[in-house]
């Protein structure tokens, strides 16, 4: 049969455990900026009667709405993943450079003007 001494240090073992969490609660509660107008627990919550009543507004929070990129703009992100990951392998050895995309006529000089077709004699 269990004594009444050891299930009342039993029930005051458990309220000191719960009084701890409680006050961990409390604490964070304090940190992150709880309004004065919300009741707190034991002899404050005695004192501050005339504080249950108040009500505190709560506004709502409008959050934007997550970015979504284009499809012609993760399209380009994938293919700079690919040639960037291709060149990777390249400077390792382990693959060959890509020929160029579209063979024919030079797609210009480095100055920008459009190649010669014909040959110029020096003047």
């Amino acid at each position: 049969m269990v004594s009444f001494t050891d299930a009342v240090r039993l029930l005051r073992a458990q309220r000191k455990e719960l009084s701890d969490q409680l006050d961990a609660v409390d604490k964070a509660l304090a940190a992150l900026g709880e309004p004065p107008s919300v009741p707190g627990t034991g002899s404050e919550a005695n004192s501050q009667g005339a504080a249950r009543d108040a009500v505190t507004e709560i506004v709502p929070t409008r959050l934007k709405p997550a970015r979504k990129l284009s499809d012609q703009h993760r399209h380009a992100l994938t293919e700079g993943r690919r040639n960037a990951s291709h060149s990777r392998e390249v400077a390792a050895g382990r693959a060959r450079e890509l020929s160029d995309p579209r063979p024919g006529l030079a797609s210009g000089s480095a100055d920008g003007r459009r190649p010669r077709l014909v040959k110029q004699k020096k003047r």
